[in-house]
């Protein structure tokens, strides 16, 4: 009987207790809702802004990989010698002109000095060619002026002969004179030629030695590996030893005093491009910094696979803190346009998307109603869709609004500067 009334008893209590518990939370939920009743009646003081048509600039926000303005590859022009010095390496600046490698000479100063002596005695042969021919030149001279002096002694005993002054003997004897003198003339003119000959082949023979050397000075000096152009050794590809080969380069000369990104515009943004507009560049590298940069190549066409356009932008690089590789984000103002704005700070983000809300005052009651937004320049905000002009965007207070809330407006601000 005992046990019994202890378990009546614990029975009861626990009863009891769920009772008392009961109770309770009937009166809380009570207070809840009396709270909530007495919260959706409560007015919520606000600031507001009109939403205005505002003068936007617009941007073009491009994305590109920097590059050096030119990137040469040094080749060597002759193949299968040794690579005897390599001057530079990975890393050190080039000035154009600066000696970048050597190659192993022997062999060319060998046929260099041998052609050399080729072209000395050449040289030799000609000058006694001349010789010859000039005194060939003069013993022609000589014999044609004797020539004429006999003809014209000729001439004259002839005239006499035929008056019966000169006897036949006399004139014999000139008329051999002559003759001897025209066998002499004959012969030193077949000299001259002879030698006018061997002096024209002596000095096809100088100008082939001649010509044999300065083949082999220009191939002397392609033993020499020379740089382009200035810049930073972006990369060096054979070792001391190596033998050369015309389809490898030696090094990458990549040069970074100027650089440019290569981007595609749209359709759309191309007829707003023009060459020499200035570009905002900034890099991860340098957070903050901005670098000017400028339009310096533009497609003339659209690709029509892409519909898109090509375009260059240069940026000066004087202080080489920028480096071809480094991701760059670009901004080219493209001019002004009307637009309708509102303070970015009514904007409100939906949890969970990448959507806004803003909160519209009509008829003291918070409207929320879904945006769509554009660009934002300082503390504005373009709206393109779910608003319209003059609409009373809510400013501060929207963190205790929700939608049909009443509301009072305390102050009134202003966003941008109405279009005219």
């Amino acid at each position: 009987m005992a046990l019994k009334s202890k378990t009546g008893i614990i029975i009861a209590f626990i009863l009891i207790l769920l009772f008392i518990g009961f109770a309770a939370f009937n009166y809380v939920r009570q207070s809840e809702k009396e709270n909530i009743t007495v919260n959706k009646t409560e007015t919520v003081p606000v600031q507001v802004a009109e939403a205005r048509l505002t003068n936007l600039q617009r941007v073009l926000e491009l994305t590109g990989e920097i590059k050096p303005a030119a990137v040469v590859d040094v080749h060597p022009k002759i193949g299968g010698e040794i690579i005897e010095k390599i001057y530079v390496e990975t890393g050190d600046y080039v000035k154009k002109g600066d000696l970048i490698a050597v190659l192993d000479d022997d062999v060319i100063k060998a046929q260099l000095e041998e052609a050399t002596a080729g072209l000395a005695a050449a040289e030799a042969g000609l000058r006694q060619s001349e010789a010859n021919l000039r005194a060939s030149s003069a013993s022609l001279k000589s014999s044609k002026a004797n020539l004429e002096l006999n003809k014209k002694e000729l001439s004259r005993v002839n005239s006499l002969y035929e008056a019966n002054v000169a006897s036949e003997q006399e004139l014999d004897r000139i008329s051999a004179q002559y003759e001897v003198a025209e066998a002499q003339y004959n012969a030193a003119e077949a000299q001259y030629k002879a030698a006018l000959e061997a002096k024209n082949l002596a000095l096809a023979q100088a100008d082939r030695a001649k010509a044999a050397l300065n083949q082999l000075q220009i191939l002397y000096g392609e033993y020499k590996i020379y740089a382009p152009i200035s810049g930073f050794v972006a990369a060096r590809y054979v070792e001391q030893g190596n033998r050369t080969d015309t389809a490898k380069p030696v090094i990458r000369i990549s040069r970074e005093d100027e650089l440019k990104i290569v981007c595609s515009v749209t359709e759309k943004d191309f007829p707003h491009l023009k060459k020499g507009m200035e570009a905002e560049i900034t890099v991860d590298a340098f957070p903050g910094k901005v670098f000017k940069g400028v339009v310096s190549v533009i497609s003339p066409t659209i690709d029509p696979a892409t519909r898109t356009a090509g375009i260059e932008i240069h940026i000066p690089n004087k202080e080489y803190k920028l480096r071809s590789g480094m991701f760059a984000h670009i901004k080219l103002y493209l001019g002004e346009r009307k637009a309708l704005a509102v303070p970015t700070e009514s904007l409100n983000k939906m949890p969970g998307t990448g959507s806004y809300f803003v909160y519209i005052v009509k008829d003291n009651k918070a409207i929320l109603k879904n945006v769509k937004t554009g660009i934002s320049q300082g503390n504005i905000t373009e709206i393109t869709d779910g608003l319209t002009e003059k609409d009373l965007v809510v400013t501060r207070g929207q963190n205790r609004l929700y939608d049909g809330a009443r509301v009072s407006i305390e102050e009134r601000g202003a966003v941008g500067s109405e279009a005219s």
